[in-house]
């Protein structure tokens, strides 16, 4: 496998390196072969989006009226797509009020079709991804009526310099997250896909067409932590999720967690949240101060969580085991 990504690296990195400034589709690549790039079909949903009403971000003031700070790129696109053609707003919101469905579930979608103009839908046989079929035609006539190719190619010096932020910081600590997760050298690879619409900080992992996707927010510096957990979590919270109905005192330790910090709304999301914590924490060799912090904010028990994977146990048979772990090493009551 790694020969295969060195022989890429020879013949298609170099000449996506030298082509990057007027190519919106040239490719980065790790020394690990990791590919790095911009994604139509993520950009296309995210204006969408965008255009609809997804407004979160930091809240610079928050009186007499919140004001929400964007990345230039996202209030630029914004600006383009909300004063745009509004019919194009109005069939992707009477297709969002038919389709409810998690953004997860959008973005996963979408990593699995078709690029512009978005002929045909994934080829799925999951149930959540086959109802939003005929959500191709919404980005196909936004791709069109916003001209979204041409504002794209406007902003893709902002992208290349993000992407690049993440060239060099990721190999070391997602290599090692797949050890500690015991993923096998013919396991699902890695994509990362620069997103500039979305939150600061926020990463988003999705599984794809036989990789895991990671999708990056903009951010000050490359978050590394952030994608090693959504990495993480990929892959756990399958198991997690068969296993957590069993946890009895995880709604109690939710609410303590929430006191504290902890951002997770559900005790199913929470538990996965431990692990992941758990594995992000241990892919960066973090210090006690890291450790200490997490628990501060209310993610207990996960440096003897990170423990448990050393002893290479297959994960189903001890969340129940590390779950119970967590609620010992909840701080004391006062």
């Amino acid at each position: 496998m790694r020969s295969f990504f060195f022989a890429c690296l020879i013949l298609v990195a170099s000449p996506a390196l030298a082509a990057s400034e007027g190519d919106w589709f040239a490719s980065l690549y790790t020394g690990e072969g990791i590919e790095l790039r911009a994604d139509e079909r993520v950009f296309a949903l995210f204006a969408v989006l965008n255009a609809v009403g997804f407004d979160q971000g930091p809240v610079s003031r928050k009186d007499p009226v919140p004001k929400v700070n964007y990345h230039p790129v996202r209030q630029q696109v914004r600006a383009r797509v909300i004063g745009g053609d509004p019919n194009v707003r109005h069939v992707a919101d009477d297709f969002l009020d038919k389709h409810p469905a998690p953004l997860r579930t959008y973005l996963s979608w979408a990593v699995q079709g078709s690029p512009p103009p978005f002929p045909t839908a994934p080829k799925s046989k999951d149930k959540e991804l086959a109802e939003l079929k005929g959500f191709e035609a919404v980005l196909a006539k936004a791709w069109t009526g916003w001209k979204l190719d041409e504002l794209m190619g406007t902003v893709q010096g902002e992208y290349r310099k993000s992407l690049k932020g993440y060239l060099s910081a990721i190999d070391g600590p997602l290599v090692k997250a797949r050890q500690i997760l015991k993923v096998p050298d013919n396991g699902p690879q890695s994509l990362l896909v620069v997103n500039l619409l979305d939150i600061q900080d926020m990463v988003r992992g999705v599984m794809g067409e036989g990789e895991i996707v990671l999708v990056v927010g903009p951010s000050d510096k490359p978050n590394v932590e952030g994608l090693l957990r959504e990495y993480a979590r990929v892959l756990i919270d399958p198991v997690v999720a068969k296993k957590v109905s069993g946890w009895g005192g995880g709604a109690q330790l939710l609410k303590e967690a929430q006191v504290a910090g902890a951002t997770e709304q559900t005790v199913g999301d929470y538990a996965t949240g431990l692990f992941t914590y758990a594995v992000a924490l241990k892919a960066l060799n973090a210090n006690d101060a890291a450790w200490e912090a997490a628990q501060n904010k209310g993610y207990f028990g996960i440096k003897d969580i990170a423990k448990m994977f050393d002893e290479g146990k297959p994960l189903d048979g001890w969340v129940l085991d590390a779950l119970a772990k967590a609620e010992t090493r909840r701080p004391a009551k006062k």
